[in-house]
Protein backbone atom coordinates (compact mmCIF):
# COMPACT_ATOMS: atom_id res chain seq x y z
CA UNK A 1 0.00 0.00 0.00
CA UNK A 2 1.22 3.47 -0.67
CA UNK A 3 2.52 5.42 1.76
CA UNK A 4 1.03 8.93 0.26
CA UNK A 5 -2.70 7.65 1.48
CA UNK A 6 -2.94 9.26 4.06
CA UNK A 7 -6.13 11.57 3.93
CA UNK A 8 -9.07 9.72 5.51
CA UNK A 9 -12.77 10.39 4.28
CA UNK A 10 -14.76 11.26 7.45
CA UNK A 11 -18.07 10.35 6.62
CA UNK A 12 -20.15 7.04 6.39
CA UNK A 13 -21.39 7.95 3.50
CA UNK A 14 -24.71 6.45 2.41
CA UNK A 15 -24.22 8.01 -0.90
CA UNK A 16 -20.71 6.13 -1.08
CA UNK A 17 -22.39 2.98 0.14
CA UNK A 18 -24.81 3.26 -2.72
CA UNK A 19 -22.69 3.76 -5.25
CA UNK A 20 -20.11 0.87 -4.49
CA UNK A 21 -23.38 -1.41 -4.39
CA UNK A 22 -23.86 -0.49 -7.88
CA UNK A 23 -20.83 -2.39 -8.70
CA UNK A 24 -21.87 -5.81 -9.94
CA UNK A 25 -20.30 -8.94 -7.83
CA UNK A 26 -18.77 -5.75 -5.02
CA UNK A 27 -21.14 -7.20 -2.26
CA UNK A 28 -20.29 -10.98 -2.60
CA UNK A 29 -16.58 -9.80 -2.57
CA UNK A 30 -17.34 -7.63 1.13
CA UNK A 31 -19.08 -10.48 2.90
CA UNK A 32 -16.80 -13.05 2.07
CA UNK A 33 -13.62 -10.27 3.72
CA UNK A 34 -15.58 -10.08 6.41
CA UNK A 35 -16.28 -13.70 7.10
CA UNK A 36 -12.64 -14.73 6.63
CA UNK A 37 -11.54 -11.36 9.43
CA UNK A 38 -14.52 -12.83 11.81
CA UNK A 39 -12.53 -16.93 11.23
CA UNK A 40 -9.13 -15.45 11.19
CA UNK A 41 -9.72 -13.59 14.53
CA UNK A 42 -11.26 -16.73 15.87
CA UNK A 43 -8.26 -18.64 14.61
CA UNK A 44 -5.56 -16.62 16.08
CA UNK A 45 -7.37 -16.35 19.43
CA UNK A 46 -7.65 -20.34 19.96
CA UNK A 47 -3.93 -20.52 19.52
CA UNK A 48 -2.69 -21.47 23.38
CA UNK A 49 0.54 -22.06 24.52
CA UNK A 50 1.61 -25.78 26.02
CA UNK A 51 2.46 -24.30 29.51
CA UNK A 52 -1.25 -23.65 30.34
CA UNK A 53 -0.93 -27.58 30.66
CA UNK A 54 1.98 -27.39 33.11
CA UNK A 55 0.78 -24.69 35.07
CA UNK A 56 -2.48 -26.64 35.60
CA UNK A 57 -0.79 -29.27 36.75
CA UNK A 58 1.72 -27.31 39.12
CA UNK A 59 -1.51 -25.92 40.83
CA UNK A 60 -2.87 -29.47 41.37
CA UNK A 61 0.45 -30.78 42.96
CA UNK A 62 0.69 -27.30 45.15
CA UNK A 63 -3.11 -27.72 46.22
CA UNK A 64 -2.23 -31.52 47.22
CA UNK A 65 -3.70 -33.96 44.41
CA UNK A 66 -1.40 -36.01 42.14
CA UNK A 67 0.02 -35.14 38.96
CA UNK A 68 -2.90 -35.81 36.44
CA UNK A 69 -2.43 -38.98 34.91
CA UNK A 70 -3.85 -37.72 31.11
CA UNK A 71 -0.79 -35.18 31.21
CA UNK A 72 0.85 -36.33 27.56
CA UNK A 73 -3.28 -36.18 25.96
CA UNK A 74 -3.79 -32.71 27.40
CA UNK A 75 -0.30 -31.15 25.86
CA UNK A 76 -1.13 -33.57 22.61
CA UNK A 77 -4.65 -31.96 22.64
CA UNK A 78 -3.31 -28.52 22.59
CA UNK A 79 -0.91 -29.40 19.99
CA UNK A 80 -3.35 -30.53 17.90
CA UNK A 81 -5.72 -27.91 18.46
CA UNK A 82 -2.34 -25.44 17.75
CA UNK A 83 -2.17 -27.04 14.85
CA UNK A 84 -5.81 -26.22 13.38
CA UNK A 85 -5.82 -23.04 14.31
CA UNK A 86 -2.29 -22.37 12.74
CA UNK A 87 -3.62 -24.48 9.61
CA UNK A 88 -6.69 -22.48 8.98
CA UNK A 89 -4.66 -18.84 9.31
CA UNK A 90 -1.96 -20.09 6.84
CA UNK A 91 -4.80 -20.27 4.51
CA UNK A 92 -7.31 -17.56 5.69
CA UNK A 93 -4.54 -14.88 5.64
CA UNK A 94 -3.86 -15.64 1.66
CA UNK A 95 -7.44 -16.02 0.96
CA UNK A 96 -8.17 -12.21 2.62
CA UNK A 97 -5.11 -10.90 0.51
CA UNK A 98 -6.22 -12.41 -2.88
CA UNK A 99 -9.67 -10.89 -1.56
CA UNK A 100 -8.49 -7.82 -1.34
CA UNK A 101 -7.00 -7.88 -4.76
CA UNK A 102 -10.11 -8.59 -6.29
CA UNK A 103 -11.71 -6.08 -4.90
CA UNK A 104 -9.26 -3.41 -6.24
CA UNK A 105 -9.69 -5.37 -9.53
CA UNK A 106 -13.19 -5.17 -9.73
CA UNK A 107 -13.75 -1.67 -8.62
CA UNK A 108 -11.06 -0.30 -11.41
CA UNK A 109 -13.28 -2.06 -13.40
CA UNK A 110 -16.55 -1.24 -12.63
CA UNK A 111 -15.85 2.13 -11.12
CA UNK A 112 -17.78 3.66 -13.74
CA UNK A 113 -21.25 2.32 -12.24
CA UNK A 114 -20.43 3.49 -9.19
CA UNK A 115 -19.72 6.84 -10.60
CA UNK A 116 -22.95 6.74 -12.54
CA UNK A 117 -25.11 6.81 -9.12
CA UNK A 118 -22.99 10.11 -8.00
CA UNK A 119 -23.95 11.76 -11.77
CA UNK A 120 -27.66 10.91 -10.79
CA UNK A 121 -27.46 12.47 -7.53
CA UNK A 122 -25.33 15.12 -8.74
CA UNK A 123 -28.78 15.81 -11.35
CA UNK A 124 -31.30 15.87 -8.68
CA UNK A 125 -29.19 17.99 -6.39
CA UNK A 126 -28.60 20.59 -8.97
CA UNK A 127 -32.10 20.27 -10.29
CA UNK A 128 -33.73 20.95 -6.63
CA UNK A 129 -31.14 23.54 -5.56
CA UNK A 130 -32.02 25.87 -8.65
CA UNK A 131 -35.16 27.06 -7.92
CA UNK A 132 -34.64 27.16 -3.94
CA UNK A 133 -31.51 29.37 -4.62
CA UNK A 134 -33.32 31.66 -6.74
CA UNK A 135 -35.64 32.19 -3.83
CA UNK A 136 -33.01 32.45 -1.46
CA UNK A 137 -31.46 35.52 -3.08
CA UNK A 138 -27.38 36.08 -3.61
CA UNK A 139 -27.58 38.11 -0.16
CA UNK A 140 -27.85 35.36 2.17
CA UNK A 141 -24.77 33.57 2.70
CA UNK A 142 -25.47 32.56 6.75
CA UNK A 143 -28.34 32.39 8.88
CA UNK A 144 -28.22 35.14 10.42
CA UNK A 145 -29.27 36.93 6.54
CA UNK A 146 -31.58 34.51 6.53
CA UNK A 147 -33.40 35.06 8.88
CA UNK A 148 -33.31 39.16 8.22
CA UNK A 149 -34.29 38.12 4.64
CA UNK A 150 -37.32 35.82 5.95
CA UNK A 151 -36.04 33.25 4.05
CA UNK A 152 -35.05 30.79 6.94
CA UNK A 153 -37.13 27.98 5.17
CA UNK A 154 -35.06 28.54 2.07
CA UNK A 155 -32.29 28.77 4.02
CA UNK A 156 -32.30 25.63 5.77
CA UNK A 157 -33.66 23.47 2.34
CA UNK A 158 -30.13 24.70 0.87
CA UNK A 159 -27.88 23.79 3.66
CA UNK A 160 -29.47 20.42 3.25
CA UNK A 161 -29.01 19.89 -0.13
CA UNK A 162 -25.41 21.94 -0.05
CA UNK A 163 -24.49 18.92 2.49
CA UNK A 164 -25.86 16.26 -0.18
CA UNK A 165 -23.41 18.01 -2.53
CA UNK A 166 -20.74 17.69 -0.04
CA UNK A 167 -21.30 14.10 0.25
CA UNK A 168 -21.19 13.45 -3.28
CA UNK A 169 -17.77 15.55 -4.08
CA UNK A 170 -16.35 13.68 -1.07
CA UNK A 171 -17.57 10.15 -2.74
CA UNK A 172 -16.36 11.12 -6.12
CA UNK A 173 -12.80 11.33 -4.16
CA UNK A 174 -13.09 8.27 -2.51
CA UNK A 175 -14.23 6.21 -5.68
CA UNK A 176 -11.44 7.99 -8.03
CA UNK A 177 -8.66 7.74 -5.55
CA UNK A 178 -8.62 3.62 -5.52
CA UNK A 179 -9.18 3.83 -9.26
CA UNK A 180 -6.11 5.75 -9.96
CA UNK A 181 -3.51 5.56 -7.40
CA UNK A 182 -0.88 3.12 -7.79
CA UNK A 183 -0.65 -0.02 -5.09
CA UNK A 184 -4.07 1.53 -3.67
CA UNK A 185 -6.47 -0.56 -1.88
CA UNK A 186 -10.19 -0.06 -1.63
CA UNK A 187 -10.83 1.80 1.56
CA UNK A 188 -12.35 5.63 2.27
CA UNK A 189 -9.03 6.73 2.09
CA UNK A 190 -8.16 9.41 -0.12
CA UNK A 191 -4.88 9.96 -2.08
CA UNK A 192 -3.55 13.44 -2.29
CA UNK A 193 -3.01 12.67 -6.20
CA UNK A 194 -6.91 11.42 -6.72
CA UNK A 195 -7.83 14.58 -4.65
CA UNK A 196 -6.14 17.03 -6.79
CA UNK A 197 -7.27 15.19 -9.74
CA UNK A 198 -10.83 15.43 -9.20
CA UNK A 199 -11.40 18.69 -7.37
CA UNK A 200 -9.13 20.29 -10.43
CA UNK A 201 -10.87 18.79 -13.37
CA UNK A 202 -14.01 16.30 -12.01
CA UNK A 203 -16.15 18.56 -10.62
CA UNK A 204 -16.72 21.27 -13.26
CA UNK A 205 -15.69 20.48 -17.04
CA UNK A 206 -13.54 22.75 -19.27
CA UNK A 207 -12.42 23.77 -15.51
CA UNK A 208 -9.19 26.26 -16.89
CA UNK A 209 -11.65 28.72 -18.26
CA UNK A 210 -13.01 29.81 -15.04
CA UNK A 211 -10.16 29.30 -13.20
CA UNK A 212 -6.64 29.57 -15.78
CA UNK A 213 -4.32 28.40 -12.48
CA UNK A 214 -6.00 24.82 -12.10
CA UNK A 215 -3.82 22.08 -11.98
CA UNK A 216 -0.92 24.08 -10.95
CA UNK A 217 -1.49 25.29 -7.42
CA UNK A 218 -0.17 28.64 -8.31
CA UNK A 219 -2.16 32.09 -9.13
CA UNK A 220 -0.16 33.16 -12.05
CA UNK A 221 -1.86 36.68 -11.23
CA UNK A 222 0.28 36.84 -8.24
CA UNK A 223 3.44 35.32 -9.41
CA UNK A 224 7.04 36.97 -9.95
CA UNK A 225 8.01 34.68 -12.91
CA UNK A 226 11.81 33.94 -13.47
CA UNK A 227 13.86 32.59 -16.45
CA UNK A 228 11.64 30.89 -19.07
CA UNK A 229 12.78 28.67 -21.62
CA UNK A 230 12.19 25.53 -23.55
CA UNK A 231 13.85 22.17 -22.42
CA UNK A 232 13.59 18.73 -24.06
CA UNK A 233 9.90 20.40 -25.69
CA UNK A 234 8.55 21.53 -22.75
CA UNK A 235 8.37 25.11 -20.60
CA UNK A 236 10.66 25.34 -17.68
CA UNK A 237 10.30 28.07 -15.19
CA UNK A 238 11.72 29.16 -12.12
CA UNK A 239 8.33 30.82 -10.42
CA UNK A 240 8.09 32.15 -6.95
CA UNK A 241 5.12 33.28 -5.05
CA UNK A 242 4.39 36.14 -2.79
CA UNK A 243 0.99 35.06 -1.34
CA UNK A 244 -0.40 31.71 -0.87
CA UNK A 245 -2.77 30.84 -4.04
CA UNK A 246 -6.44 31.84 -3.90
CA UNK A 247 -8.85 28.76 -4.30
CA UNK A 248 -10.69 27.38 -6.89
CA UNK A 249 -14.16 29.02 -6.92
CA UNK A 250 -15.78 25.74 -6.55
CA UNK A 251 -13.85 24.74 -3.56
CA UNK A 252 -14.17 27.64 -1.33
CA UNK A 253 -14.76 25.27 1.65
CA UNK A 254 -18.04 26.82 2.19
CA UNK A 255 -20.84 23.89 0.53
CA UNK A 256 -23.56 26.20 -0.08
CA UNK A 257 -20.99 29.08 -2.12
CA UNK A 258 -19.78 25.57 -4.13
CA UNK A 259 -23.35 25.09 -4.39
CA UNK A 260 -23.87 28.15 -5.97
CA UNK A 261 -21.24 27.99 -7.94
CA UNK A 262 -21.79 25.02 -10.07
CA UNK A 263 -25.24 25.89 -10.29
CA UNK A 264 -24.38 29.30 -12.36
CA UNK A 265 -25.66 29.16 -15.91
CA UNK A 266 -21.74 28.91 -17.60
CA UNK A 267 -20.85 26.28 -15.85
CA UNK A 268 -21.03 22.43 -16.10
CA UNK A 269 -20.72 20.42 -13.43
CA UNK A 270 -20.06 16.68 -13.71
CA UNK A 271 -18.89 13.55 -12.73
CA UNK A 272 -17.04 12.72 -15.56
CA UNK A 273 -15.76 8.96 -16.06
CA UNK A 274 -12.41 8.00 -15.03
CA UNK A 275 -11.08 8.18 -18.71
CA UNK A 276 -12.80 11.51 -19.07
CA UNK A 277 -11.69 13.09 -15.82
CA UNK A 278 -7.55 11.88 -16.72
CA UNK A 279 -8.86 13.15 -20.89
CA UNK A 280 -9.89 16.17 -18.98
CA UNK A 281 -6.19 16.76 -17.22
CA UNK A 282 -4.02 15.74 -20.24
CA UNK A 283 -5.78 18.12 -22.69
CA UNK A 284 -5.65 21.11 -20.02
CA UNK A 285 -1.66 20.11 -19.40
CA UNK A 286 -1.30 19.96 -23.40
CA UNK A 287 -2.78 23.51 -23.74
CA UNK A 288 -1.20 24.91 -20.57
CA UNK A 289 2.03 24.07 -22.36
CA UNK A 290 1.16 25.14 -25.70
CA UNK A 291 0.60 28.80 -23.91
CA UNK A 292 3.38 28.60 -22.08
CA UNK A 293 5.46 27.61 -25.19
CA UNK A 294 3.95 30.48 -27.03
CA UNK A 295 4.08 33.27 -24.60
CA UNK A 296 7.70 32.23 -23.95
CA UNK A 297 8.91 32.43 -27.22
CA UNK A 298 7.65 36.06 -27.49
CA UNK A 299 9.79 37.21 -24.30
CA UNK A 300 12.71 39.16 -25.65
CA UNK A 301 15.94 37.42 -25.78
CA UNK A 302 14.13 33.43 -25.65
CA UNK A 303 16.52 31.05 -27.12
CA UNK A 304 15.42 27.71 -27.56
CA UNK A 305 17.23 24.49 -26.27
CA UNK A 306 19.04 22.43 -29.20
CA UNK A 307 17.79 19.70 -26.88
CA UNK A 308 15.52 17.31 -28.30
CA UNK A 309 13.01 14.37 -26.14
CA UNK A 310 16.01 11.86 -27.69
CA UNK A 311 19.01 13.82 -26.81
CA UNK A 312 21.41 16.18 -28.56
CA UNK A 313 21.24 16.03 -32.34
CA UNK A 314 24.60 15.15 -34.05
CA UNK A 315 25.66 15.70 -37.43
CA UNK A 316 26.26 12.86 -39.37
CA UNK A 317 29.40 10.55 -39.92
CA UNK A 318 31.91 11.51 -42.74
CA UNK A 319 31.76 9.67 -45.85
CA UNK A 320 35.01 7.94 -45.75
CA UNK A 321 34.40 6.69 -42.07
CA UNK A 322 30.82 4.81 -43.63
CA UNK A 323 32.39 3.59 -46.28
CA UNK A 324 35.21 2.14 -43.93
CA UNK A 325 33.19 0.49 -41.63
CA UNK A 326 30.86 -0.92 -45.01
CA UNK A 327 33.79 -2.35 -46.56
CA UNK A 328 34.63 -4.00 -42.57
CA UNK A 329 31.58 -5.12 -42.85
CA UNK A 330 31.59 -6.99 -45.77
CA UNK A 331 35.42 -8.55 -45.35
CA UNK A 332 36.95 -6.75 -47.87
CA UNK A 333 40.85 -5.81 -47.16
CA UNK A 334 41.16 -2.68 -45.30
Amino acid sequence: MSDKLIEVATTDAPLLARARAAMRGRTEIETALSEVAVRLRQARGAVRPEEDVLDVALAAVVAGEKVPADLADRVLAVRRSNETAFAEAGVLGPLEHRLRERLLALHRERVGDALNVLATELDAVLTAAGPVLAELGSNVDDAASAIEADRVVQWREVTALAARYDELRRAQRVLVSAAVTPQAHVSDRVSPEARSLVDDFGIVRDAGLHYPEVGTGVNRSEVRTGEVRIFSGRLVTSDHSDRPARACPWLTGDPVADLRFVTRADVQPWVPAINELTGARDEHQAWTQDEARAEAERLPGYEPETFMRTGRTLPPPPAALIDRLAREELGEPV
